[in-house]
């Protein structure tokens, strides 16, 4: 307790971020091991065909100019394709991005004195989160293995912006990853994290949580597209390079320490292959399935936390790799969170 006898609530939403973050973290020592690993390999593979070369009496110079000149033309020609493709897949996205809150704007318009009558009676809403968090990790170049000179290591952007919706109660969350691996053999992921924690106080009587419903509307665009691996691989067409996900966690002050429950954990997206595709989700009309109670004062309940965790993250395959998950333009893309509701009874 702070001295003004109010909760300290620093320690739950650690714990509730560690169990949220927790399978997104690689410990640093399998990292290093696997970059080592490919720079090995790569190297090996490098040496095989210097050696080839220098006992065939071969100048690979020549060689490298010219494919050096070719992927430039390649470069340009996924760059055009690319804009192309993703200019209508925004279009889209902007058009049903008005349609599906126009939907819900009638929807909450015709029943939304019915569904605040529920408030207290058979759900406990979280709707306003008193913190917020953004944090975005650009990926970047690992390893550059050449053959040509001044090699490019590659473009790589992320943001994770939060705003405070204008209009409808709720918050709007803008992740956005853009990877151009260049000539980068390997490339790091790229990954952002958005949260929102919500503060409730006790019920005056034990709620019985059945099932938990997140007021959630997703509209972005998403592009891949493979690079060059070496002579030896190809891309596997399923390997989830990309992803979007949600997490939601509850946890209760019980006689002073803090209980923590996991609610809910769905990929909202999943990249395999390559595309370039509008996202779109929304989770408003569904329920996860929960069972918990929630304590009321008599028997040492008290404040209610609720940690909301939106995660996105890609990764770019071999050199000139493309990735793109844009969710970072108000009123064309975004990612709108109304709000958490637990639904059940008073027992």
């Amino acid at each position: 307790m702070t001295k003004d006898n109010k909760p300290d609530y620093t320690a739950a939403i650690e714990a509730m971020r560690g169990l949220a973050r927790e399978p997104f973290d690689r410990p640093q020592e399998l990292v290093k091991l696997r970059h080592r690993i490919t720079v090995e390999r790569d190297r090996t593979h490098r040496k095989i065909l210097d050696t080839f070369a220098k006992g065939a009496n071969v100048d690979l110079q020549p060689i490298y100019d010219e494919a050096k000149r070719r992927n430039a033309i390649k470069r340009r020609y996924v760059t055009e394709t690319l804009t192309r493709l993703e200019a209508q897949a925004t279009e889209r996205a902007t058009a049903q991005m008005h349609q599906f809150h126009q939907t819900r704007s009638k929807y909450l318009k015709t029943f939304g004195s019915h569904l605040a009558a529920q408030q207290g009676k058979t759900e406990l809403k979280f709707r306003n989160p008193f913190h917020q968090l953004g944090e975005a990790k650009a990926a970047d170049c690992r390893v550059i293995l050449g053959g040509c000179s001044a090699p490019d290591p590659g473009t790589y952007e992320a943001s994770a912006e939060i705003l405070v919706s204008p209009d409808t109660p709720g918050m709007w969350l803008f992740p956005r990853l853009f990877i151009d691996s260049g000539d980068c053999d390997d490339t790091s992921i790229g990954r952002t994290h958005q949260e929102l924690t919500y503060q409730m106080g006790p019920p005056a009587e034990s709620f019985a949580v059945t099932s938990v419903r997140v007021d959630l509307l997703a509209n972005g665009v998403a592009s891949c597209v493979f690079g060059d691996l070496d002579w030896f691989n190809e891309p596997s067409t399923l390997y989830e390079h990309s992803l979007v996900q949600l997490d939601v966690l509850f946890s209760q002050l019980v006689d002073g320490e803090w209980q923590t429950w996991p609610l809910v954990s769905d990929r909202v997206f999943s990249g395999r292959d390559e595309y370039v595709t509008q996202i779109r989700s929304l989770l408003s009309g569904q329920t996860y399935p929960a069972n918990l109670i929630v304590r009321k004062p008599e028997v040492g309940g008290g404040e209610l936390l609720c940690y909301l965790l939106v995660t996105t993250q890609t990764q770019a395959v071999g050199t000139d790799g493309r990735m793109r998950l844009d969710f970072g333009q108000f009123n064309v893309h975004g990612i709108f969170v109304g709000g958490v509701a637990l639904i059940g009874n008073f027992v």
